[in-house]
């Protein structure tokens, strides 16, 4: 865990993987993984994944990322940390677009220093 400081960038790795028994399933369903049963759906329909980090006491959404997810899949998300140093507590959203009742959500506590003052600006303009 790296220290992070106001306006840094961050990165969260998120691994995604779908909990299946290989020994019970046939190849034929493994190819069929993240196909959506969708009779009225005019097209074959894949499943697809919304990860979402924010801050829910502020209702700030911080990143998102649509994927799909046969069996496994590694997101990256990255955001800016909060301009005001302080401990946040975020929450990583998993949410299905096909299927009611399996969205995750998980907390991600992060810890943000005060930045060092910029003084970049000024060192250019002296007289």
């Amino acid at each position: 865990e790296d220290d992070i400081t106001s306006g840094d960038p961050v990165q969260v790795v998120v691994n995604l993987e779908r909990e299946i028994d290989e020994d019970e399933i046939t190849d034929e369903e493994m190819k069929d993984l993240g196909t959506v049963s969708a009779p009225l759906f005019p097209q074959e329909k894949k499943e697809g994944w919304w990860v979402v980090i924010g801050d829910t006491s502020s209702n700030t959404l911080h990143a998102l990322k649509r994927v799909s997810l046969a069996q496994k899949q590694k997101v990256v998300l990255e955001f800016l940390a909060p301009d005001e140093a302080g401990d946040y507590n975020l929450t990583l959203f998993c949410m299905s677009d096909s299927y009611l009742g399996c969205d995750q959500e998980y907390q991600v506590p992060v810890s943000v220093a005060a930045g060092g003052s910029d003084d970049d600006d000024s060192e250019g303009s002296s007289d």
